[in-house]
């Protein structure tokens, strides 16, 4: 990764952050539209997932131990994701979410992670997911289980809005509950990256003679 590349892909996690608030205060139909069900942010963060799906298997494929396991993982995490995303297909289907289900689950929807006794454990998770990739590139060189340290910041904002929510913010108003489909999409696409990284390195390992 070029020092540019480096720059920017730390610098935009934090400038999306700001850009995003601002909207919120400042332009709220325009805010509306990118964090609504289905559009700019939730399509961004499935594309996102999808990648690291494709990097992360092929990462597996390629290595072998510990570091082949952990990427078969991450793919099959990856691909959940997506689903729980999209709800599974609900809304591209039209399906019909069972009473005691939509009972259970804070967007009446087919998903796990906005059931109402899982949703702060999903926080729990992000936030221990982007701990990990905040700090550990500062303690360690990067490598299969150190992301770059260009993406510090992607993982920092994860970080930030999800210790921030689930310490102060028990119950969210609309803006800061939908506020976090940027730390999110920042999560997906530091995986992604990271995973395409070191699919990246193992190739050139293997072109070394």
């Amino acid at each position: 990764m070029s020092r540019r590349i480096s720059y920017m892909t730390a610098a935009t996690p934090v400038v999306g952050c700001v850009l995003l608030a601002s909207l919120a205060v400042a332009q709220r139909p325009a805010f509306d539209a990118i964090v609504r069900e289905d559009s700019v942010l939730e399509w961004a963060e499935v594309c996102a997932y999808g990648a690291a799906a494709v990097a992360s298997a092929l990462v597996a494929h390629r290595m072998l131990g510990l570091a082949g396991f952990a990427y078969a993982l991450l793919a099959v995490a990856s691909v959940a994701a997506i689903g729980e995303e999209l709800s599974w297909g609900q809304r591209l289907f039209h399906v019909t979410t069972p009473e005691t289900l939509a009972a259970a689950n804070r967007q009446h929807e087919l998903n796990v992670h906005n059931l109402y006794n899982v949703d702060a454990t999903t926080g729990v998770v992000l936030l221990a997911g982007a701990l990990y990739g905040a700090t550990l590139p500062l303690l360690r060189r990067p490598g299969p289980f150190v992301p770059p340290r260009a993406l510090v910041p992607a993982f920092a904002v994860v970080a930030v809005y999800f210790g921030i929510r689930l310490a102060l913010l028990s119950e969210p108003t609309y803006v800061q509950a939908k506020f976090s489909e940027w730390p999110e999409f920042c999560f997906a696409a530091a995986v992604a990256l990271t995973a395409f990284i070191t699919l990246r390195r193992s190739r050139q390992g293997a072109a070394v003679p």
